[in-house]
């Protein structure tokens, strides 16, 4: 097990995966007081890798190297730095130091070497650094604050129990020993009456006698009693005979994360959602009535076969001090990030740990990403339903042979009646788009958070996204000119792509063009293309004579000067904006805002900017030309995703989430784009015109 601490995400996120890939167990942190949460969680610990200059006014990796020994002093160290710490060599004590640029390999190497030997080269004399060492460098004499910390509460005491298996209790009889604590021994046992298998907490023999004891254990037996929730373990009852106090609980279901840590077994991002969801619940619950208690252990969690988690009832009488409660709720995450299987679920937790939050904002916010997966999972059920139903409309219209000897009337009446199942009869085509473009004038405006300032420069965005009937123009234009095609395409557009047409291009079509039914939706050539890769979308804006826009121009845009929580303002509307609030991805929805799909463009007029766009919050997300690392592969740069989309139920932060495709090639039925240009469009103009 190898923790390592460096304030450089990137240089961080590099060696870890590298280390990782080469079969070590590494759990990461920015700086000492993550690190000392992190040891926290940890059973075992063989080396620490620290900068040793962590932040300025902070601990440094002394300090944490300190701290970390007095639970694990065995544990072996090795300093990086990045600047000059002559002067400084009785703080390494023996301890190696390499200087940056770290020869990265010499480092793995010595890494792997601790783990397996135990030894490794002390430095004999400072190497030389590029940069100076900072005036804040001097090493803090580490007080309680980050020593303190790494000590488990209530660790468990190293002396005989007092309780031997087969010993009977009453109507109890103990099976085995599980853990000792500084006040309390605890115990399986079976309750004979019922054959039931519980908990048993005794007060431990030699302090029944001491001041206080007694009185404290019965008011710690009172408070588990109080609390009633599904997920926290209830007490059963509390007794006292022949002179030993205890207390019954319910063994929780399941295997604990102590036992699933030790077993190797690993959870999918969804999977740890739903546990941190499940015990947040449980302790947001508890804590917001104002209940004190020990924090949680990886023996305390608990996760059954269905993937449920509960826990121990962890709650006592208020202590000398409250809880931080973001500070446990760090170590709760840390301590699950070693059940996380692969780079997306431990990305996942490094998200939460870096957002800091009480239990009972960790609830909301595992919900949160709940819905999320629900709603991947809904689009997935409707792309694969796309198929089908296509698939299956085919079959149906496959007219056998002896049909064809029948009247026109008759088969004409067949097909249609197959289209249209049992369907009203849809509204004519409607007039199509013309593409209109809006001005978003230079300036200042607020991006991201609220203290963040940009500076953009001038420029168009389309009015609307793009539509079914302006891409076809496209298609079309390119189905002309052959030859011509390729120029459109993006130098590093895969050479296995060959053309721009998206996935059942043609019924897609033909729905549109006839205001029919695609995928049991109404839809009609002035709705948003969809189903298009970053490939098409990049190609049609080059054909347009414009550019996808940047994420930053786009949230522009989208947010006007201010930085508006809406594109219409700050107030909420539910019915302004095509999102998923009503989506069904069996075709009945649409019960707040219209449309449970794709919503024509012009029929949204309420989604609209301060500048005239319209459709930035809803109806499908939009592609952009800015590329970023992907979370949770740092080493993959893929374009970044903005805005909401017709099932998409998350309005509040639908303008500033970054979503980050899988790849360019990832195109899905719920995402679209728009173009901007640098230069001001004519007053009208067709796509076909534009391209001229």
């Amino acid at each position: 097990m190898v923790l390592f601490v460096d304030p450089d995400a990137e240089v961080r996120t590099r060696r870890v995966a590298t280390l990782t890939s080469r079969g070590v167990t590494v759990l990461e942190a920015e700086d000492a007081e993550t690190g000392v949460i992190v040891a926290q969680t940890l059973k075992r610990l063989d080396v620490l890798v620290s900068e040793g200059y962590l932040k300025e006014g902070g601990y440094t990796g002394f300090d944490l190297r300190d701290a970390v020994k007095q639970k694990f002093p065995q544990v072996r160290t090795i300093f990086t730095s990045r600047y000059e710490l002559t002067g400084y060599e009785q703080y390494f004590e023996g301890c190696p130091l390499m200087v940056e640029p770290v020869n990265e390999s010499q480092l793995f190497s010595e890494v792997l070497g601790l783990r397996e030997s135990g030894a490794a080269k002390p430095a004999t004399a400072v190497p030389k650094a590029v940069m100076s060492a900072p005036v804040a460098v001097a090493v803090a004499v580490p007080d309680d604050g980050v020593a303190k910390a790494v000590l488990v509460e209530d660790d468990e005491e190293n002396q005989p129990h007092s309780l031997a298996p087969k010993t009977d209790l009453g109507n109890y009889t103990v099976t085995e020993h599980l853990y000792a604590e500084r006040d309390a021994e605890t115990y399986l046992a079976i309750q004979r009456g019922v054959n039931r298998e519980v908990v048993l907490v005794l007060l431990r023999p030699d302090r029944v006698n001491q001041p206080g004891a007694l009185d404290a254990f019965h008011e710690r037996e009172r408070v588990k009693a109080s609390i009633a929730h599904p997920r926290i373990a209830p007490l059963y009852e509390a007794l006292e005979v022949g002179g030993r106090h205890f207390y019954t609980r319910e063994m929780p279901n399941g295997r604990s994360v102590e036992e699933l840590q030790e077993a190797g077994t690993k959870f999918k991002e969804k999977q740890l959602v739903d546990i941190i969801a499940n015990v947040a619940e449980a302790m947001g619950h508890a804590t917001g009535r104002g209940h004190h208690y020990r924090m949680l252990s990886p023996r305390d969690v608990f996760v059954d076969d269905e993937g449920q988690a509960s826990i121990v009832n962890v709650f006592r009488p208020p202590g000398d001090k409250p809880r931080d409660f973001q500070a446990d709720t760090k170590k709760f995450l840390i301590m699950l990030r070693l059940l996380a299987d692969g780079p997306r679920a431990r990305h996942l937790i490094d998200d939460l740990v870096r957002e800091s939050h009480t239990w009972e904002n960790l609830s909301s916010r595992a919900k949160e990403l709940q819905e999320e997966f629900h709603e991947r999972s809904l689009l997935k059920r409707a792309d694969t339903k796309e198929a089908h139903d296509i698939k299956a409309a085919h079959e149906r219209l496959s007219v056998p042979v002896w049909v064809l000897g029948l009247s026109a009337v008759v088969v004409v009446g067949l097909v249609t009646g197959i289209v249209l199942r049992n369907r009203s009869v849809p509204p004519p085509p409607p007039k199509p788009l013309q593409v209109e473009m809006v001005a978003i004038p230079a300036g200042e405006f607020t991006y991201q958070q609220e203290t963040e300032k940009r500076v953009n420069n001038a420029f168009w965005i389309d009015k609307y996204e793009v539509t079914i009937g302006q891409y076809e123009e496209f298609l079309d234009a390119l189905a002309k000119d052959p030859a011509k095609a390729k120029a459109y395409d993006h130098a590093d557009q895969p050479a296995a792509k060959k053309d721009h047409l998206p996935d059942k291009w043609s019924d897609y079509l033909d729905a549109a063009r006839t205001a029919g039914y695609f995928n049991n939706q109404p839809v009609n050539i002035n709705c948003p293309i969809a189903n298009i890769d970053w490939w098409d979308a990049w190609a049609y804006a080059k054909w347009r004579g414009h550019r996808l826009p940047t994420e930053e121009e786009w949230e522009r845009a989208a947010r006007g000067r201010e930085g508006r929580v809406h594109p219409w303002g700050n107030d909420d509307k539910p019915k302004a904006a095509n999102l998923g609030a009503d989506y069904e991805p069996k075709g009945k929805g649409g019960t707040v805002d219209g449309f449970n799909f794709w919503a024509p463009e012009d029929k949204m007029p309420d989604d609209v900017s301060e500048d005239g766009a319209i459709g930035l919050a809803g109806n499908v997300e939009e592609w952009t030309a800015t590329h970023a690392n992907h979370p949770d592969y740092p080493d993959l740069p893929v374009p970044v995703v903005r805005g909401g989309h017709f099932a998409l139920n998350r309005p509040a932060n639908v303008l500033t989430i970054r979503t980050f495709a899988d790849s360019p090639e990832n195109a899905t039925i719920a995402r679209g784009f728009r173009t901007v240009s640098d230069t001001p469009p004519p007053a009208t103009a067709t796509a076909a015109e534009s391209s001229r």
